[in-house]
């Protein structure tokens, strides 16, 4: 199984390297790991500092772009594997077996997106330090209505399915809707176009800093242009999250 890893960065020369490291270090066939690197336009050290790593992009663009989601989507546009997966500039994956036990979940289950959990952390003097893990469990589709959702770093697809899954912008992830266009293209995906997903009941992402947030309105808006829910799952959402 190939997996298509898209990374975007902006201005990411401090926090980059821990990436790209992860990736060299995963105990899984170099040739079916396709690492698709998607740069804004970076000012700073960001791609200098990746050809002075070992691991290199396949394929990869530096220009200015409509930020986060429009890089993901334009990485869409590049990939060639067979599942599609999201690590932001900064991010690492969790252990070196984490392709292998994606891939493992994928065939074990026959299914065709995998989510799993995530470690949130800080980065010491000693090197990573875990401070929390989000879970979000298994999923019901009733769920859907009461908030429920996959977190979109550790939310891999099939890249067929992923194809299939365009909104109403024309791009897998709709940028119009801001810092919630992750948020509606997984309920769109699993909502809307009724994809099962199986659960891998480990964290295959770390990642730095405060747990983000994102806000209310966003929230609603993802909400109501994915048609999963509404009130009930706004308020079910703001208390997963707490």
């Amino acid at each position: 199984m190939k997996f298509s890893i898209i990374t975007p960065t902006l201005n990411d020369e401090g926090v980059i390297a821990r990436t790209v490291r992860s990736l060299d270090a995963q105990d899984y066939s170099r040739d079916l790991v396709e690492w698709i690197l998607v740069d804004g336009g970076s000012e700073d050290g960001t791609l200098e500092r990746i050809k002075g790593e070992r691991f290199h992009p396949d394929l990869w663009e530096s220009e200015g772009n409509g930020g986060f989601f429009d890089a993901l989507n334009r990485g869409i546009a590049m990939a060639t594997g067979d599942v599609v997966c999201f690590l932001g500039a900064g991010d690492r994956l969790a252990s070196r077996s984490t392709l292998f036990r994606l891939s493992g979940a994928f065939v074990n289950s026959g299914a065709a997106c995998v989510y799993a959990d995530s470690e949130w952390g800080v980065e010491g003097a000693d090197g990573y330090e875990r401070r929390r893990v989000v879970r979000p469990g298994i999923f019901y589709r009733r769920s859907l209505a009461f908030g429920w959702s996959a977190p979109l770093a550790t939310l891999c697809v099939r890249r067929e399915v992923l194809l299939g899954s365009m909104g109403a912008s024309g791009g897998v992830f709709d940028v119009a809707l801001g810092a919630g266009a992750g948020l509606e293209w997984g309920w769109r995906l699993i909502g809307r176009d009724g994809v099962e997903p199986a659960y891998l009941r480990i964290p295959t992402v770390q990642r730095s800093g405060e747990v983000e947030r994102i806000s209310g309105e966003a929230v609603w808006r993802a909400l109501r242009v994915s048609g999963v829910g509404g009130v009930l799952a706004w308020l079910g959402y703001q208390l997963r999250r707490r």
